[in-house]
């Protein structure tokens, strides 16, 4: 049997529950000794309320998963919005309204949505941390419905037709980046350790969705001969804005967040409640208790206190920003905005010009982006996350070295095969690229930083990101009308650097919770507490 301890004092709660463990409590023993594993297998092998049962048959699990939807709808509604203004330039009625924008202009309009975010980014963080992850996700919708209602009033006076738009691009673009950088947090904080995986992969799967939604709502409104056809899509954005706004109110704080700022309680509440399916001496629940209350206090006691500096302070932490700052540079540096939000420029250069044809192609890579978001939510439980990113990247660039053929035939030597091949690649680049897009570019980042970094890691990366979209909103425009196809010999460049430092920085986090992944960061530390998890594994074998 294993050996008894000390009693582990774990808080009453408002709920009435005494979560008190008793010191000869072999449940809170168990927890405890599994609690030294900073490994795989430190909670796998722990009993669970949902062993043995399908999650549906878990009522924790349930209104776990539903809290979850709430935020997959958010990153849905980023899909929808961030895919929107892209396929309005199909519609001629749009360039109407806004008196015939340039591509110059229409750059600047994506540049103000991204800059918008990237000014909104370091606020989101602080109040990530000060306030909560939920007050985040609020002020987002909010913004999302004070930015559709500027949006639809455009045209209604061509002369300010250009100017309204814009300015509902910045308003929606500052509201964009409090949800974008703390839905991901949410997901990983509040996730079963048997869910974390899929459902931080299917978190992107939800902008897939968005962007297959707008894609056909623009296709099916194209037909229209008038202003609606541009209008009711940009209207329909009210639906989960508003339903955001109402139902972020009733979802519980990340119980991370709660241990951080002492209210140890309501944390082990939301474990309780929500992973041990209402068991309070669950010892899955009493090893995430005592793990997280761990690995918190040791940050605070080290003096990890959230501050910005502490990215770059120690070689471990500058390590973790490279790896952020490299995920989010695969995620926009690879050629999928080029793909993604000027497709319509492609097509016009391999021949393909009417809107009913650019709308229709757009629809069906909207079905590419999910097939391959699919894939990867597949395949993330069951490959490891480092070897997910090398094979993508790897055939990404072979397809992208595909795409520098077809476009040079097609514009030198007006080749039709070359021109139809490369719309078929447009498919084959867009379903490869969100295998890891959909499945890991959201929750690797996440999951390497330690708490008292993550909000900071993610308004870091919100900042790159939307820094980065603002050179991809004003520059590929330009960059494709001016220098066509060769555009695409500049990414095919940063994806061989990017495949390069993928090998040399990323470590395999396949199987561990998040404080477990915090040692995997700690070199001589996590050795010793791996070494000292199988020596308690082989004395319990003998005890029993």
């Amino acid at each position: 049997m294993l050996a008894t301890s000390p009693a582990v004092q774990l808080p009453r709660v408002s709920d009435g529950h005494d979560y008190t463990t008793n010191g000869s409590s072999s449940t809170a023993a168990a927890g405890r000794a599994a609690a030294t594993a900073a490994n795989a297998e430190g909670w796998a092998t722990l009993p669970n309320s949902l062993d043995g049962m399908h999650w549906w048959y878990n009522r924790g699990l349930i209104q776990l998963n539903f809290f979850v939807s709430v935020l997959f709808c958010a990153q849905c509604l980023n899909g929808f919005d961030d895919n929107l203004t892209a396929g309005l330039q199909a519609l001629p009625s749009w360039h109407t309204a806004l008196n015939h924008p340039s591509q110059s202009d229409i750059g600047l309009m994506n540049a103000v949505f991204y800059l918008a975010g990237l000014l909104s980014a370091p606020i989101a963080a602080y109040i990530a941390d000060r306030f909560g992850r939920r007050w985040c996700v609020r002020w987002a919708s909010l913004m999302m419905l004070a930015g559709t209602v500027i949006a639809v009033t455009a045209g209604i006076e061509p002369s300010s037709g250009y100017t309204l738009f814009v300015v509902s691009r910045a308003v929606c673009g500052s509201g964009l980046a409090f949800s974008l950088i703390v839905g991901p947090i949410l997901l990983q904080e509040w996730a079963h350790p048997k869910q974390r995986a899929l459902i931080g992969s299917m978190f992107n799967l939800n902008y897939a969705l968005g962007s297959f939604i707008v894609a056909w709502i623009i296709f099916g409104t194209s037909f229209l001969p008038n202003n609606w056809a541009w209008r009711i899509p940009t209207l329909l954005q009210i639906v989960p804005a508003l339903y955001l706004t109402i139902v972020i109110n009733f979802v519980p704080e990340s119980p991370r967040w709660l241990m951080s700022k002492g209210r140890e309680r309501e944390a082990m509440a939301f474990l309780v409640a929500y992973h041990g399916n209402g068991n309070a001496h669950d010892e899955l629940v009493v090893f995430e208790f005592e793990e997280m209350k761990k690995a918190i206090g040791a940050e605070h006691a080290k003096g990890r206190s959230g501050s910005w500096l502490q990215l770059f302070a120690t070689k471990r932490n500058r390590r973790l920003t490279a790896i952020v700052i490299l995920i989010c540079s695969m995620q926009n540096l690879s050629g999928s905005a080029i793909v993604g939000g000027y497709y319509t420029q492609i097509l016009d250069l391999v021949g393909i010009t009417s809107p009913a044809s650019q709308t229709g192609i757009n629809g069906g890579l909207t079905i590419a982006v999910i097939a391959g978001a699919l894939l990867g939510s597949y395949l993330v439980t069951r490959t490891p996350r480092r070897r997910l990113l090398l094979t993508s990247w790897i055939a990404l660039i072979i397809v992208n070295v595909a795409f520098v053929v077809t476009a040079q035939q097609f514009v030198t030597r007006a080749s039709k095969a070359a021109g139809a091949t490369h719309v078929a690649l447009l498919f084959l680049y867009l379903f490869i690229f969100f295998i890891p897009c959909g499945s890991l570019f959201f929750s690797y980042n996440v999951e390497v930083m330690p708490y008292s970094l993550r909000a900071q890691s993610q308004g870091l990366w919100a900042v790159q990101n939307k820094a980065i979209s603002i050179f991809n909103g004003y520059v590929n425009a330009i960059a494709l009308q001016r220098i066509s196809w060769k555009y695409y010999l500049v990414y095919t460049g940063i994806m061989v650097v990017q495949l390069v430092l993928v090998y040399l920085l990323c470590v395999e986090t396949k199987g561990y919770t998040l404080e477990e992944i915090e040692a995997l960061f700690d070199g001589k530390a996590s050795k010793a507490r791996i070494a000292e998890t199988e020596v308690n594994k082989n004395e319990n074998n003998h005890d029993e």
